[in-house]
């Protein structure tokens, strides 16, 4: 779920007028995103470089210094811990952003209880946010 990670924080973004309070609201709304029900892929690397390449898109369209470019920073760079070998489960360390707890992560609603939102969802919903961000940016 990082791409929409990204691409909903860089929206979020535009709304804002100073990038370290936008930094700080992409990090809280990573966290309410990954309470979301949502379906996570595991191809880490391709996904890597899909946000690489939407960071440079909202960097190089709204600037590297604008509150969306660094509200997608606050809502991506808590996943990192995601893929370092000192916080995997597996090797029995631990996770520190908090949603990213067994118990806290993906959430469902109590009225359905099985939803969880699907990849195409996540795709159709980034990529308007994406242009949602970076349209109004482009001169």
């Amino acid at each position: 779920m990082l791409i929409p990670h990204a691409c909903l924080n860089a929206a979020a973004g535009r709304l804002m007028k100073k990038p370290l309070k936008a930094f700080a609201v992409g990090v809280a709304a990573h966290a309410l995103l990954d309470l979301t029900p949502h379906k996570d892929i595991s191809a880490h690397k391709a996904e890597g470089l899909g946000v690489l390449i939407i960071l440079g898109l909202v960097g190089s369209s709204c600037g590297w210094s604008s509150p969306a470019f660094w509200c997608a920073m606050g809502g991506v760079l808590p996943d990192v811990e995601q893929v370092l070998p000192w916080t995997d489960p597996e090797r029995g360390r631990h996770r520190w952003f908090p949603t990213h707890s067994p118990v806290f992560h993906s959430l469902g609603p109590p009225w359905a209880s099985q939803w969880q939102a699907p990849l195409l969802l996540q795709t159709a919903v980034s990529a308007a946010a994406l242009g949602a961000a970076t349209l109004r940016c482009i001169k």
